[in-house]
C-alpha cells in the first residue's frame, strides 16, 4: 500500500491518530485527546466516534489522482494549501514583491513562486496582509477550499489541517489544484 492510500485510510478509519490536534476541540471531545494517546482500547471506539462526528461511514473513498499528492507528501501538501490560498486572495503583490516572497519563501521556492506568478489570476485584489501573516492565512484559505472540494478523498485531506472558520472561494477547488499539481 502506498503512503497517499495508508493516509486516506488511516484519516477515514483512525482519524484520531492522523487528524490535525485542534479537531479535538472542533468535534467537542478535547478532554479525550490524552486518553486516546495514552490508552491503545479507547481508540477503537474512540475513533468510530470521531469517525461518525465527521459524517465518515462505509469503507474510505477511492484515491483520487488530485488527492494523492496532498496525502503522501507533508511538504508539497503544505505548498499546495499556500498555493491554493493565494490563488483565492487573487493578489499578484503577494508572489511579485520581496517582502512577501520571502514570507513564503518557506514553503515555496523561487521556482514554485515564479510558476504562480505566471497561473494566478490577473484580478488584482489589494494586498492587505503583512507579510507576517500571509503564510498562515494563505495555508488557512487553501485548507478552507479543500474542505469544501466535491471528491471525498479531497474533502478527506481538510483533517490534516486545523478547522477553519474561513469561507471557501465559489468556484470548485478541483480545477485550480489541479493546474496548480501540474506546474508545482
Amino acid at each position: 500500500m502506498n503512503p497517499a492510500r495508508r493516509r486516506l485510510h488511516a484519516l477515514w478509519h483512525q482519524p484520531g491518530q492522523e487528524m490535525d490536534a485542534a479537531w479535538w476541540a472542533a468535534l467537542d471531545l478535547a478532554s479525550w485527546r490524552e486518553p486516546y494517546a495514552q490508552q491503545p482500547l479507547l481508540r477503537p471506539p474512540l475513533d468510530d466516534l470521531i469517525a461518525s462526528r465527521l459524517g465518515q461511514a462505509g469503507a474510505a473513498p477511492p484515491l483520487s489522482a488530485l488527492a494523492e499528492p496532498l496525502l503522501a507528501d507533508d511538504a508539497r501538501r503544505e505548498a499546495l494549501s499556500m498555493a491554493l490560498g493565494l490563488w483565492a486572495l487573487r493578489c499578484p503583490d503577494y508572489v511579485l514583491l520581496k517582502p512577501y516572497r520571502e514570507a513564503l519563501s518557506n514553503r515555496l521556492d523561487g521556482r514554485a513562486l515564479a510558476q504562480l506568478q505566471a497561473l494566478l489570476p490577473l484580478e488584482s485584489a489589494r494586498a492587505d496582509l503583512t507579510p507576517a501573516t500571509l503564510p498562515a492565512r494563505a495555508c488557512e484559505i487553501g485548507a478552507a477550499w479543500l474542505a469544501d472540494a466535491a471528491a471525498p478523498a479531497l474533502r478527506l485531506c481538510r483533517l490534516l489541517w486545523p478547522p477553519s472558520a474561513l469561507l471557501a472561494p465559489p468556484q470548485p477547488v478541483e480545477p485550480v489544484l489541479q493546474k496548480l499539481l501540474r506546474w508545482l
